[in-house]
């Protein structure tokens, strides 16, 4: 005999298996491989003309940044002559910009994750043009370093949400080029370099010397200013070619998030029609709820729950497979031929709020007051209780109606959802959630609200789920920047005063223009570091020991710095500085979106950013003071530094391999 599917044959379409037929593995396979709808129709857009557009203007972003950083390195040593500050003042003017930047991080990561990745892409790079055009014609120092300050809460906000940005329209099979996306913040050193090798010497005073003339400090010491007005110019470049050659539709997955689905299905069609290609997409394809694995409790109270609602004294009927038996007539009887056996029409007049069900489609009848949690009746208790109510004819119809409600309404409370939507939420109020309370009533309502709302995001990375792991991201960025912000800072004055590393003894100056070639060297020595590190993390090494090597290697290369007593010493250990330190920040860059889910990454992330923004910050300060002390000093300590980060890497649990958009990593 053929095997007996259960039914409502008046509901059920004979047409509906013939044209949903398939093997049961190759549905399962599609419906179980852990993408969500969402995922599913990203990935059949693949990687078109609009995200190899939008790679190279958020590659702009992560230029300009790294850009800006050796600018100020590159010009330290000139803003020194012309306002005569002491050495231990000096690293105030790089940590000025990295306060702005921690600002901007944390303001512009909350700005995309509350009015979208659109307005913080655009704005960022606008406001940072400004800004460096505006600080090159400051007049004293202090405002100087106030111009840097505002410069850098722009441009502190370019790498974490322009990377989120990329990561949220990228195929599963390329969200590698994240990391790729280091190769431009590499090039950004290198551009100013090139720049500040053609504008510094010509224009600028090196520091005096017995038999050398006193330098003009008004005339002939402007090649700061030109830099300054050089790169602002290339910023404002970048701005112009975002809104005027590029039409950037919001993040298909923000607008999920946000409960605009709508918007987010014609986001989608709009860069499917971009990329030269016609998708049919419905609502249903922008579902990013990820599917959960069933069992086979689940598929037995999945039934149940399914006929419950329609069930009426009697009215339980068996239906062959429409292979064997297309009359929808003919019925196998559970109990007596007496009981009566009701009909479609009857089952509609007497249940009218079920008559928009369809049991092969999907229901008008919103689900979202229900509450899914994991099954825990038998599926012999359940079939027990349907055969009961079928060859039962005795009970009193009210109290059986009553039953039957009862009982269907506890197989809907019970039933598993397809696709999981579990959060992880606070058991409890937590001291930060108080916090909330007591501060933010005493606020105005504009500034409230959104720090409410901040405060929110936080508390969720912070949660025992993922404190572990938002710990230790915050220490990695927070030393990795502390250490190599203290070497890259004082590479040009180092290299200026001793042309063989700070090796005490040396006296000789090099010229101005052998220094800048030196600088230009190590930033060009750092391009390959992103496609390092782009083979690294797809190895077998992973991401984790990927992350880890690069960052105990530049500490390796710092000490040998320190030791170097030539200048070709000086140069190849500059150069492993560079090409190690850009392959470590490529990794961290490219892995820590991933890292968290979507509706906190642009927190999370420029949270992160932040912190290293305030390692950025401490770095130029306590570099400034150790160098006083002593000129290797500020190097013993950007080496112990970048050995805690390694260990705080190492320490870092997540799951390794293909992972899927909005997963959750183990922590």
């Amino acid at each position: 005999m053929a095997s007996v599917t259960p039914r409502i044959s008046a509901l059920w379409r004979d047409d509906y298996f013939a044209e949903n037929m398939g093997t049961e593995e190759d549905i399962e396979q599609q419906e179980l491989d852990g993408r969500s709808p969402l995922d599913k129709t990203i990935d059949r857009i693949g990687m078109g003309r609009y995200q190899r557009i939008l790679l190279a203007l958020c590659g702009f972003g992560w230029l300009a940044d790294n850009m800006w950083i050796q600018t100020v390195a590159i010009i330290l040593p000139r803003v020194q002559i012309h306002f005569d500050v002491p050495d231990n003042y000096i690293g105030y003017l790089s940590s000025s910009m990295f306060a702005g930047m921690m600002i901007g991080a944390i303001g512009w990561g909350s700005c995309s994750d509350l009015l979208g990745r659109s307005t913080a892409f655009n704005l960022t790079l606008c406001f940072t043009a400004v800004f460096g055009l505006v600080a090159s014609y400051a007049p004293t120092y202090s405002a100087l370093c106030i111009a840097l300050f505002f410069l850098g809460t722009s441009v502190g906000g370019s790498m974490p949400t322009d990377g989120t940005l990329l990561l949220e329209h990228m195929p599963q099979g390329k969200k590698y080029l994240v990391t790729a996306l280091s190769v431009f913040f590499s090039f950004g050193s290198v551009l100013s370099a090139l720049v500040g090798i053609i504008v510094i010497p010509p224009y600028s005073c090196s520091p005096n010397a017995p038999g050398r003339p006193p330098c003009d400090i008004e005339t002939g010491n402007q090649g700061w200013k030109y830099l300054l007005i050089s790169v602002g110019l290339i910023t404002l470049t970048f701005f112009l070619a975002r809104i005027v050659f590029f039409r950037l539709h919001e993040s298909p997955r923000y607008l999920v998030n946000a409960g605009r689905h709508e918007e987010a299905l014609l986001s989608l069609k709009k860069i499917t029609q971009y990329n030269g290609s016609e998708l049919s997409l419905t609502i249903h394809d922008v579902d990013d709820r990820r599917p959960s694995t069933p069992t086979p409790q689940d598929d037995q109270e999945a039934f149940v729950s399914a006929i419950g609602p329609r069930l009426q004294r009697a009215d339980v009927r068996l239906v062959f497979d429409a292979s064997e038996q297309d009359d929808p007539a003919e019925t196998v009887p559970l109990a007596s031929d007496a009981a009566p056996i009701n009909t479609p029409q009857r089952q509609q007049s007497d249940s009218p709020e079920r008559v928009n069900y369809d049991s092969t489609g999907s229901s008008n009848t919103p689900l979202g007051s229900h509450s899914f949690v994991t099954p825990t009746a038998s599926r012999a208790n359940s079939m027990r209780s349907i055969a009961t109510i079928a060859s039962t004819g005795q009970e009193d119809e009210e109290e059986e109606d009553e039953a039957v409600e009862d009982k269907t309404q506890s197989l809907l409370n019970h039933r598993r959802p397809r696709f999981s939507t579990t959060r992880a939420t606070p058991s409890r109020r937590s001291s930060l959630y108080e916090a909330q309370v007591k501060v933010c009533w005493a606020l105005p309502g504009w500034i409230r609200r959104p720090l409410w709302a901040w405060l929110d995001r936080i508390a969720v990375v912070l949660s025992p789920e993922w404190l572990r792991t938002t710990l230790l991201v915050w220490a990695m960025w927070c030393s990795m920047a502390l250490a190599y912000t203290m070497f890259n800072v004082f590479l040009p004055k180092m290299l200026e005063m001793h042309p063989g590393g700070a090796v005490p003894g040396e006296t000789e100056e090099k010229s101005l223009e052998g220094t800048m070639w030196d600088v230009v060297i190590f930033t060009i020595g750092g391009c390959p570091g992103a496609i390092l590190g782009a083979y690294m993390v797809e190895s077998s090494l992973g991401k984790r020991w990927s992350l880890a090597g690069s960052t105990f290697v530049t500490a390796l290369f710092c000490m040998a710095f320190v030791f170097s007593e030539s200048s070709l010493a000086v140069r190849v250990s500059t150069i492993g500085i560079s090409l190690s330190s850009t392959t470590m920040w490529a990794i961290l860059y490219g892995w820590t979106p991933d890292i968290f889910e979507t509706n906190v990454r642009g927190t999370a992330c420029g949270t992160a950013s932040a912190l290293s923004r305030i390692g950025g910050m401490i770095a130029p300060v306590l570099g400034g003071a150790l160098l006083v002390a002593g000129r290797a000093l500020p190097l013993y300590v950007s080496t112990v530094v970048f050995v805690i980060a390694g260990l705080c890497t190492l320490m870092l649990r997540v799951e390794e391999g293909d992972r899927i958009e909005g997963s959750v990593m183990a922590h």
